[in-house]
């Protein structure tokens, strides 16, 4: 009965918080006493708590508070809570560093907002409007996301998966999208869609003092009306043009002018991939399932990891080749990688051929798996529906 009590109590609930410490539950409690709230839940404890708390009684609040002291890795620890909440729900984050840098990689996944120990009731009064269910509200500019793809090795197919990811997003859910080919000395993208390069991205780079969105749009070209490409092609042997902070700065120009900025960094870790990993909400990894594929994708992953802006990862296996004896198992590569995969693309050469050598999109009823793929990844970003294999955070329902 006891038990049955707690369920239906917490069902109610429209404002959880989970605390770490006897201080600030206190506090919370005062408040709500105070504001003769109804249907609220406190506990004390953190994520853990939190994920256990609401997978048990089966219902998330509307509004969420949750303590982040004591947390090694809060980005990843609020993926893992963003996994069993529903995507209504408003979510504060609390600790005890009082650290801009985490403030900004906070609201940037979608948490609401940031308060910092000790915890008073005129903070939760000035934050929170518990009888509503909701954090109140604060002006902000909304902004585009920067979203970097980059290979395990060369030949993973990379920019095939990049540049029909942008034609999806542009096509399907009518986005305003960028693309910006990192490959200096000439990439696949502009092959792909079916243009030659104006060296738009190096000019760009080269004149980072003066550069602003009327320079950029100039120098883009545009894929049709809402797909626009940056790149160049440089001789092979030319010297080092780029000064460092060009990337960053073209960055927060586009995204505030486009929805997504897709940047194909190619293959490996080089100079400007690295500005474009540190200034990038998520990272795709593409990889072969071979061993060195394997290799450099644990490689590539600790090296992302530890930027400080801790982009999400998700990988991604794609078969360049047909399945063949030798392959590395899909199973043992996860198991060496030490991540689950997003999903895995099935060999499909002579359509994805066909459709670089014209600059078209994959078409005709061959193309359909490819196709699908390609929508389980937009699926995955823009957070439309839960993957069983991702490992990208699902904060970004928090935010619609």
């Amino acid at each position: 009965m006891a038990a049955s009590r707690t369920q239906t109590t917490a069902r109610a609930a429209r404002f959880m918080a989970f605390v770490g410490d006897r201080q600030t539950e206190q506090t919370l409690r005062n408040f709500i006493l105070d504001e003769a709230l109804r249907h609220t839940h406190v506990g004390l404890g953190g994520v853990n708590e939190a994920i256990a708390h609401i997978t048990k009684v089966g219902w998330s609040p509307r509004l969420l508070l949750i303590d982040l002291q004591g947390s090694t890795m809060p980005l990843s620890d609020l993926a893992r809570l963003a996994e069993v909440c529903e995507p209504s729900v408003q979510v504060v984050a609390l600790g005890d560093k009082n650290d801009v840098a985490l403030y900004r990689n906070l609201l940037g996944i979608g948490i609401r907002d940031y308060l910092f120990k000790p915890l008073t009731e005129e903070l939760l009064k000035r934050t929170v409007d518990l009888n509503d269910g909701a954090v109140r509200a604060v002006p902000q500019t909304r902004r585009g996301k920067a979203i970097s793809f980059v290979g395990a090795r060369g030949g993973a197919g990379t920019t095939t998966i990049a540049v029909n990811l942008a034609r999806f997003l542009a096509d399907s859910t009518h986005r305003r999208i960028a693309y910006v080919d990192l490959n200096i000395n000439g990439g696949a993208a502009c092959s792909m869609l079916g243009v030659r390069s104006n060296h738009g991205l190096s000019e760009v780079l080269q004149n980072v003092e003066r550069i602003d969105v009327a320079f950029i749009e100039r120098t883009m070209i545009p894929i049709g009306t809402r797909l626009f490409l940056l790149s160049c092609e440089l001789p092979f042997g030319t010297a080092w043009p780029f000064k460092e902070g060009g990337i960053k700065h073209l960055i927060d120009l586009l995204t505030n002018e486009f929805h997504y900025v897709i940047i194909d960094t190619g293959a490996g870790v080089g100079r400007l991939s690295t500005e474009a990993f540190d200034n990038s909400a998520r990272v795709y990894m593409i990889s072969d399932r071979s061993v060195h594929g394997a290799h450099e994708t644990v490689r590539l992953a600790q090296y992302v990891e530890k930027r400080e802006n801790a982009p999400v990862i998700s990988f991604v296996l794609n078969n360049t080749i047909p399945c063949a004896q030798g392959n590395v198992d899909k199973d043992d590569f996860v198991g060496a990688i030490g991540h689950s995969v997003l999903l895995e693309i099935n060999h499909e050469n002579k359509i994805l051929a066909i459709a670089e050598n014209v600059g078209e999109a994959p078409a005709g009823r061959a193309a359909n798996a490819f196709v699908h793929s390609i929508s389980q990844i937009v699926n995955d970003l823009v957070g439309r529906k839960a993957t069983t294999e991702a490992r990208g955070c699902r904060l970004n329902w928090w935010k619609r």
